[in-house]
């Protein structure tokens, strides 16, 4: 069973940035190639860019599985949904129920807030990804390339979970 532990203080931002970048970096390098996904990490993944985005509103989460950080969720709180920003789990953890656990999370993370509505952006070529999003009950609601600075691009979904 997983725990997952709010990132408070600049250690844990710190703790975090270093985590998302070995994550991501096994994920999407294959994926949208490793130029690409380290301009995405200097500029989201950074402690720069988390601080930024808890700056504005946004919690961090360390996915801990025997005192041992695995993964991680950013959750966004809107005022008529909830944005999830970030939702990794480590590639030696993954098909062992962990991701079910950590939207189970997410899920009750919104209705707590009464927010009836979740949202999230994924690269469309993670097929995997976009597989599993479905399989948690979200829907495509909208696809588009977006600009992500310096001549970057990703080609995105919009994905929905909830009240139409």
């Amino acid at each position: 069973m997983i725990k997952l532990n709010k990132v408070i203080t600049t250690q844990d931002i710190e703790k975090m940035s270093y985590l998302a970048t070995c994550i991501m970096r096994k994920h999407y390098d294959p994926i949208v190639g490793s130029e690409t996904n380290s301009h995405m990490l200097g500029k989201y993944q950074s402690v720069r860019g988390i601080t930024q985005e808890i700056e504005g509103g946004a919690e961090y989460y360390f996915v801990d599985l025997d005192g041992e950080s695995v993964g991680f969720v950013a959750v966004d709180p809107k005022i008529d949904y909830l944005y999830l920003s970030k939702f990794y789990l480590d590639i030696d953890h993954r098909g062992k129920g962990y991701a079910r656990e950590m939207m189970a999370f997410v899920k009750d993370y919104a209705k707590l807030r009464g927010l009836d509505k979740i949202k999230l952006n994924v690269n469309a070529d993670n097929l995997n990804t976009v597989a599993v999003y479905k399989r948690f009950g979200f829907e495509i609601v909208e696809e588009y390339q977006r600009d992500v600075g310096d001549g970057f691009s990703v080609h995105d979904y919009v994905m929905e979970f909830g009240e139409k």
